[in-house]
């Protein structure tokens, strides 16, 4: 099984939501997935723009949480000097999939955490249109879709293929009656 690593960006909405999404941070890596997050960052002054982008670039994955105050940057409906951070991270997330669609949109995850809803996804990421995840509950089951796209453990395997149906032909040649002389 493949561990990936993943950054999450998240807008701090509110204590509650921060708090909601370290929760989250914390269950992934009891899960062994190694998570880039701005609560995990040791206290020294940094270029948080040029770690950000370095994280989705390095990252396996970017799992964008949605959240109202998110599906607004995201949707450039706040003013230039608000959630700064944040609208580095949507700028470098649109950059990514307008740069290589195919290749970011496997790579950019929308996550609706309990009490969320899709609604919250910023439309950038189509959230009626393309896969977003789920997490009903901060605990194994509720992660069980997104960490197995993570570790790309499918739910269901399909079988292999059985033997096809050799039929024969129901007039001419080789029907029932055609050597007996009941020709249909």
């Amino acid at each position: 099984m493949q561990l990936p690593t993943v950054f999450i960006s998240y807008i701090h909405d509110n204590d509650e939501h921060r708090d909601q999404v370290r929760k989250f941070a914390r269950l992934l890596g009891d899960r062994r997935i190694h998570s880039e997050n701005d609560f995990w960052l040791d206290p020294v002054r940094r270029d948080l723009g040029k770690w950000a982008e370095r994280c989705i670039k390095n990252t396996d994955y970017t799992l964008v949480i949605a959240s109202p105050r998110y599906r607004l940057v995201g949707n450039g409906e706040v003013s230039d000097d608000e959630n700064e951070g944040g609208q580095w991270e949507v700028s470098i997330l649109r950059d990514m999939l307008q740069r290589a669609r195919s290749k970011w949109t496997k790579r950019i995850l929308p996550v609706v955490l309990p009490g969320r809803t899709k609604a919250e996804i910023p439309d950038f990421l189509q959230p009626w249109g393309v896969t977003h995840y789920p997490v009903p509950t901060l605990d194994d089951e509720g992660i069980e879709e997104l960490y197995r796209t993570l570790t790309l453990q499918p739910e269901h395997v399909r079988p292999e293929l059985g033997p096809p149906l050799e039929l024969p032909p129901k007039s001419g040649p080789g029907s029932p009656g055609w050597a007996s002389g009941n020709r249909p």
